[in-house]
Protein backbone atom coordinates (compact mmCIF):
# COMPACT_ATOMS: atom_id res chain seq x y z
CA UNK A 1 0.00 0.00 0.00
CA UNK A 2 2.90 2.36 0.62
CA UNK A 3 4.13 1.95 -2.56
CA UNK A 4 1.06 2.63 -4.18
CA UNK A 5 0.90 5.97 -2.35
CA UNK A 6 4.61 6.46 -3.40
CA UNK A 7 3.62 6.11 -6.77
CA UNK A 8 1.14 7.83 -6.89
CA UNK A 9 2.71 10.99 -5.82
CA UNK A 10 5.58 10.85 -7.81
CA UNK A 11 3.15 10.46 -10.85
CA UNK A 12 1.31 13.21 -9.47
CA UNK A 13 4.53 15.38 -9.34
CA UNK A 14 5.52 14.39 -11.95
CA UNK A 15 2.61 15.35 -14.70
CA UNK A 16 1.18 18.18 -12.67
CA UNK A 17 -2.47 18.70 -11.98
CA UNK A 18 -4.88 19.18 -14.68
CA UNK A 19 -6.44 22.08 -15.29
CA UNK A 20 -10.32 22.48 -16.97
CA UNK A 21 -9.43 23.59 -20.26
CA UNK A 22 -12.11 26.75 -20.77
CA UNK A 23 -14.20 25.98 -24.06
CA UNK A 24 -14.20 28.39 -27.02
CA UNK A 25 -18.16 29.75 -28.29
CA UNK A 26 -18.25 28.22 -31.46
CA UNK A 27 -18.67 31.84 -32.38
CA UNK A 28 -16.33 33.20 -31.37
CA UNK A 29 -13.57 30.75 -32.85
CA UNK A 30 -12.75 33.29 -35.93
CA UNK A 31 -11.65 35.58 -33.57
CA UNK A 32 -7.97 36.58 -33.83
CA UNK A 33 -4.96 38.15 -31.68
CA UNK A 34 -3.42 41.10 -33.49
CA UNK A 35 -1.01 43.49 -32.84
CA UNK A 36 -0.64 47.36 -31.98
CA UNK A 37 0.77 47.92 -35.41
CA UNK A 38 -2.32 46.18 -36.93
CA UNK A 39 -4.90 48.20 -35.17
CA UNK A 40 -3.52 51.73 -36.17
CA UNK A 41 -3.42 50.38 -39.85
CA UNK A 42 -6.85 48.80 -39.78
CA UNK A 43 -8.36 51.86 -37.78
CA UNK A 44 -10.16 49.49 -35.37
CA UNK A 45 -12.26 50.91 -32.46
CA UNK A 46 -11.56 49.89 -28.79
CA UNK A 47 -14.61 48.66 -27.02
CA UNK A 48 -12.85 48.26 -23.85
CA UNK A 49 -10.07 46.20 -21.66
CA UNK A 50 -10.16 42.94 -20.12
CA UNK A 51 -8.00 41.62 -17.08
CA UNK A 52 -7.15 37.51 -16.72
CA UNK A 53 -5.91 36.78 -13.14
CA UNK A 54 -4.60 33.66 -11.97
CA UNK A 55 -5.59 31.78 -14.97
CA UNK A 56 -3.85 28.76 -16.47
CA UNK A 57 -1.66 29.58 -19.17
CA UNK A 58 -3.89 27.43 -21.83
CA UNK A 59 -6.69 29.34 -20.95
CA UNK A 60 -5.61 32.67 -21.42
CA UNK A 61 -6.80 32.53 -25.12
CA UNK A 62 -9.71 30.60 -24.88
CA UNK A 63 -11.29 33.46 -22.45
CA UNK A 64 -9.82 36.81 -24.47
CA UNK A 65 -11.76 34.98 -27.49
CA UNK A 66 -15.40 34.51 -25.95
CA UNK A 67 -15.37 37.97 -23.55
CA UNK A 68 -14.11 39.60 -27.32
CA UNK A 69 -17.06 37.99 -28.98
CA UNK A 70 -19.51 38.83 -25.90
CA UNK A 71 -18.17 42.08 -26.65
CA UNK A 72 -19.16 42.90 -30.20
CA UNK A 73 -15.59 42.80 -31.01
CA UNK A 74 -13.30 40.90 -33.48
CA UNK A 75 -9.67 41.28 -32.56
CA UNK A 76 -8.04 41.42 -28.85
CA UNK A 77 -4.18 42.37 -27.96
CA UNK A 78 -2.67 41.54 -25.04
CA UNK A 79 -1.51 44.99 -24.10
CA UNK A 80 0.30 44.13 -20.58
CA UNK A 81 1.39 40.76 -18.58
CA UNK A 82 0.64 40.98 -15.28
CA UNK A 83 2.00 37.36 -14.09
CA UNK A 84 3.48 34.26 -15.85
CA UNK A 85 3.54 30.67 -14.89
CA UNK A 86 6.47 28.47 -16.45
CA UNK A 87 7.55 31.69 -18.88
CA UNK A 88 4.25 32.04 -19.98
CA UNK A 89 1.02 34.48 -19.28
CA UNK A 90 -1.08 33.62 -16.51
CA UNK A 91 -2.81 37.43 -15.74
CA UNK A 92 -2.79 40.01 -18.79
CA UNK A 93 -4.42 43.03 -19.38
CA UNK A 94 -6.11 42.79 -22.64
CA UNK A 95 -7.62 45.52 -25.02
CA UNK A 96 -11.02 44.41 -27.31
CA UNK A 97 -11.18 45.51 -30.66
CA UNK A 98 -13.90 46.00 -33.35
CA UNK A 99 -12.02 46.27 -36.98
CA UNK A 100 -13.72 46.58 -40.42
CA UNK A 101 -16.55 48.63 -39.58
CA UNK A 102 -15.12 52.17 -39.23
CA UNK A 103 -12.85 51.00 -42.16
CA UNK A 104 -15.75 50.47 -44.03
CA UNK A 105 -17.71 53.44 -43.47
CA UNK A 106 -14.60 55.64 -44.33
CA UNK A 107 -14.25 53.30 -47.57
CA UNK A 108 -17.82 54.45 -48.19
CA UNK A 109 -17.23 58.01 -47.74
CA UNK A 110 -14.13 57.98 -50.17
CA UNK A 111 -15.96 56.79 -52.46
CA UNK A 112 -17.19 59.18 -54.74
CA UNK A 113 -19.70 58.78 -57.21
CA UNK A 114 -19.74 60.03 -60.83
CA UNK A 115 -22.51 61.87 -62.32
CA UNK A 116 -23.54 59.44 -65.75
CA UNK A 117 -23.76 61.90 -69.00
CA UNK A 118 -27.16 63.46 -69.34
CA UNK A 119 -27.99 62.51 -65.63
CA UNK A 120 -27.20 66.24 -65.32
CA UNK A 121 -30.73 67.36 -66.14
CA UNK A 122 -32.37 65.25 -63.37
CA UNK A 123 -33.72 67.22 -60.19
CA UNK A 124 -35.93 66.67 -57.69
CA UNK A 125 -39.27 67.00 -58.35
CA UNK A 126 -41.09 70.44 -56.64
CA UNK A 127 -45.28 71.09 -55.77
CA UNK A 128 -45.15 73.27 -58.42
CA UNK A 129 -44.09 71.32 -61.32
CA UNK A 130 -46.48 68.77 -59.85
CA UNK A 131 -49.30 70.99 -61.09
CA UNK A 132 -47.64 72.36 -64.16
CA UNK A 133 -47.14 68.83 -65.82
CA UNK A 134 -48.02 65.59 -66.36
CA UNK A 135 -45.86 63.33 -64.41
CA UNK A 136 -45.71 59.45 -64.13
CA UNK A 137 -44.25 57.22 -61.28
CA UNK A 138 -42.06 54.93 -62.73
CA UNK A 139 -40.42 53.00 -59.98
CA UNK A 140 -38.54 53.75 -57.13
CA UNK A 141 -34.96 53.73 -55.60
CA UNK A 142 -33.15 52.75 -52.07
CA UNK A 143 -29.80 54.20 -52.03
CA UNK A 144 -27.64 52.14 -50.02
CA UNK A 145 -25.50 54.04 -46.81
CA UNK A 146 -23.17 55.94 -48.74
CA UNK A 147 -21.64 59.23 -48.36
CA UNK A 148 -23.93 62.01 -48.14
CA UNK A 149 -22.49 64.03 -51.23
CA UNK A 150 -23.17 60.79 -53.19
CA UNK A 151 -26.65 60.55 -52.48
CA UNK A 152 -28.17 62.98 -54.69
CA UNK A 153 -25.61 61.71 -57.76
CA UNK A 154 -26.83 58.24 -56.89
CA UNK A 155 -30.34 59.12 -57.13
CA UNK A 156 -29.78 61.11 -60.53
CA UNK A 157 -27.86 58.82 -61.97
CA UNK A 158 -30.76 55.98 -61.18
CA UNK A 159 -33.33 58.31 -62.25
CA UNK A 160 -31.61 58.91 -65.81
CA UNK A 161 -31.59 55.08 -66.37
CA UNK A 162 -34.44 54.77 -65.79
CA UNK A 163 -35.36 57.26 -68.67
CA UNK A 164 -36.75 59.31 -65.53
CA UNK A 165 -36.32 63.04 -65.16
CA UNK A 166 -37.28 64.01 -61.48
CA UNK A 167 -37.49 62.06 -57.82
CA UNK A 168 -38.61 62.50 -55.01
CA UNK A 169 -37.43 61.59 -51.22
CA UNK A 170 -39.69 59.50 -49.60
CA UNK A 171 -38.10 58.39 -46.68
CA UNK A 172 -34.89 58.81 -45.03
CA UNK A 173 -33.07 55.87 -43.62
CA UNK A 174 -29.90 57.11 -41.91
CA UNK A 175 -28.13 61.04 -41.84
CA UNK A 176 -24.58 62.04 -41.35
CA UNK A 177 -24.26 65.75 -39.80
CA UNK A 178 -27.24 66.52 -40.59
CA UNK A 179 -27.81 65.18 -44.60
CA UNK A 180 -29.01 62.02 -45.64
CA UNK A 181 -26.97 58.98 -46.37
CA UNK A 182 -29.15 56.30 -47.01
CA UNK A 183 -32.95 57.06 -48.90
CA UNK A 184 -35.83 55.62 -50.67
CA UNK A 185 -37.08 57.59 -53.42
CA UNK A 186 -39.88 57.64 -56.39
CA UNK A 187 -38.88 58.12 -60.10
CA UNK A 188 -40.82 60.34 -61.84
CA UNK A 189 -41.41 61.08 -65.79
CA UNK A 190 -42.61 64.54 -66.45
CA UNK A 191 -43.81 66.19 -69.66
CA UNK A 192 -43.63 69.71 -69.30
CA UNK A 193 -47.11 71.29 -70.46
CA UNK A 194 -46.55 74.30 -72.90
CA UNK A 195 -48.27 78.00 -71.59
CA UNK A 196 -50.80 79.58 -73.59
CA UNK A 197 -51.20 82.87 -73.59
Amino acid sequence: MKELITLSFILLSLTGCVTKKIPVNPAAKNISKISEHSVNFLGCELLKTHTIQGAHPNNIEPELKNVTYKSGGNHFSIIEVLDTKKKRPSSVVAAIYQCGKSSDKAKISSEMTQLLPGAHMVKAISFAEIENSTCKLIGSHFVKETSPEAVMTNLANETYMMSGNRYQITKIISIQDGAPTSVYADIYRCKHKSAHF
